[in-house]
């Protein structure tokens, strides 16, 4: 029982996201014939025991992983420079034949594209670029932000959101510009300089997204300066003032580094009846409370007070798993099966049972009126599951952009040569049976952000949603 304890508070941890600390390298089994040669081993030998230590099918998905093994540590040995001995190890990772796995250029690795000098505006990567990607950047969950949200359109990071009251919004800042550079990063140099091209897309994907939002985000009282481009090319410089939402509240899980949780509430009146619209940023315990609140207001009790509900999940990572069961409690009638996740000898059932007594002790019906989902590709991990689970059991319509791909519990560990390995220590599975991790959640309704719409003010997945609440209401009032 210990072990399993020990295993749900790795998945628990893993599906927040935060990297783990580097671990002690494995002894080569080889005598390389230089210092270089010796780190090169060490550090695929390192990569090649960790993965086998925990992949979590002992038969490694029916690969060879001791062939393996002995086929690449020659290649890896006679590496030049760590940007080769990153292809070895992609090469080894790939015949895993999974998403969730990569290797990343590290803050202090031989042969990345690290400019001696960050004074200056590069095309290159530069050491705050590579920090954010290794996790010492900026974080959406716990740091200051520059008081806009982006989204990739067409490979392109443009604005998404401006946040009302922000320094961003008091200059004028608005929803469709391109973000063109952060400080002295030009992010058209991202795809380059991180090889995003050897890594699985969906992986690709989430990388680049926390590279911009480890530049964008940081300390209070540190100004961060971001250029931006109009629709018609016109570019402009706007230094903006980071800050954290006064509304979210700080807050630790554990032994975590505290994070900053922010649940956002709108009810939204139509001739068909009432709409309940919820967004917030990060799966922590608090969620439950607050989405019985919303529902049912307070003190909760009897009939929930809306007819519809909007859930937005755009860009929320993930966290507490448990959070997802008990807020799928109050949507669902039945005790069912959100997901499970698997190692290689335990099998944990996320099991969702029917809300009928408020957190005050007081009785409350479920809510059986329509629910939509806003997902894109910056929804991951618990919102990953919870999605798939209600998709799964016809409880909810999903709308926006296939998701990351990504639910698997995973971790970020340094290297003996300083790069970073991705690697999955844990299997889920949806309801259905089938894999999430490199298979997208699928909205039945695909409404992609678009440039034009943007610019003009619109926010087009949440218009489709909330109309398709409105049509099934009055549907169901006719």
């Amino acid at each position: 029982m210990q072990g399993v304890d020990r295993w749900r508070r790795a998945v628990w941890l893993a599906l927040l996201g935060f990297a783990a600390a580097a671990a002690a390298g494995a002894q080569p089994t080889d005598q390389p014939s230089s210092p270089a040669a010796s780190l090169n081993v060490e550090t695929f030998d390192f990569a090649w025991r960790k993965i086998a230590d925990t992949f979590w099918d002992e038969s490694m998905g029916g690969v060879d992983w001791e062939a393996v093994g002995d086929e690449l540590r020659p290649r890896a040995r006679e590496a030049a420079d760590n940007a080769e001995l990153r292809l070895v190890l992609q090469d080894m990772l790939s015949r895993l034949g999974q998403s969730h796995f990569g290797v990343l250029p590290g803050t202090g690795s031989i042969g990345s594209p690290l400019p001696v000098d960050d004074s200056e505006e590069t095309s290159g990567c530069t050491r705050a670029l590579i920090r954010a990607v290794a996790g010492a950047g900026g974080s959406a969950a716990s740091d200051a932000g520059p008081g806009f949200d982006i989204r990739f359109v067409d490979s392109t990071p443009v604005v998404s959101r401006v946040e009302p009251g922000s320094s961003a919004d008091r200059q004028g800042l608005r929803t469709g510009l391109e973000v063109v550079r952060v400080e002295n990063q030009n992010l058209a140099a991202l795809e380059g300089c991180l090889e995003l091209d050897s890594l699985d897309p969906w992986v690709a994907k989430m990388v680049r997204l926390r590279a911009v939002e480890g530049l964008l985000y940081g300390d209070e009282d540190d100004p961060v300066g971001v250029e931006f481009a109009d629709g018609s090319g016109d570019q402009s410089m706007f230094e903006l003032e980071r800050a954290h939402h006064p509304d979210a509240v700080e807050m630790g899980f554990g032994n975590l580094p505290k994070m900053r949780y922010l649940f956002e509430t709108e009810v939204l009146e139509s001739g068909a009846g009432r709409v309940l619209a919820v967004r917030f940023n990060v799966w922590l315990i608090p969620v439950v409370g607050a989405f019985e609140a919303a529902l049912y207001g307070e003190p909760a009790a009897g009939a929930p007070t809306v007819d519809g509900v909007l859930i937005d999940l755009r860009g929320n990572p993930g966290g507490v798993a448990g959070t997802a069961v008990g807020v799928a409690g109050y949507l669902l009638e039945e005790r069912v099966v959100l997901g499970r996740m698997k190692n290689r000898s335990t099998e944990l059932n996320l099991v969702v049972h029917p809300r009928k007594i408020s957190s005050a002790g007081t009785k409350i019906e479920g809510f059986a009126g329509p629910v939509a989902v806003l997902i894109d590709g910056g929804s991951a991990s618990t919102s990953e599951i919870f999605v798939a689970g209600l998709q799964d059991h016809g409880r909810a319509r999903l709308f926006g952009e296939p998701s990351a791909a990504a639910a698997l519990p995973s971790v970020i560990e340094g290297m003996p040569n300083g790069d970073l390995l991705m690697h999955a220590i844990a299997d889920f599975e949806r309801p259905s049976g089938e894999r999430v991790e490199g298979r997208p959640v699928e909205p039945e309704s695909p409404v992609r952000y678009t440039r034009e719409g943007l610019l003009a003010g619109r926010d087009e997945p949440r218009e489709a949603a909330l109309a398709w609440i409105v049509s099934e209401l009055e549907r169901d009032g006719g």
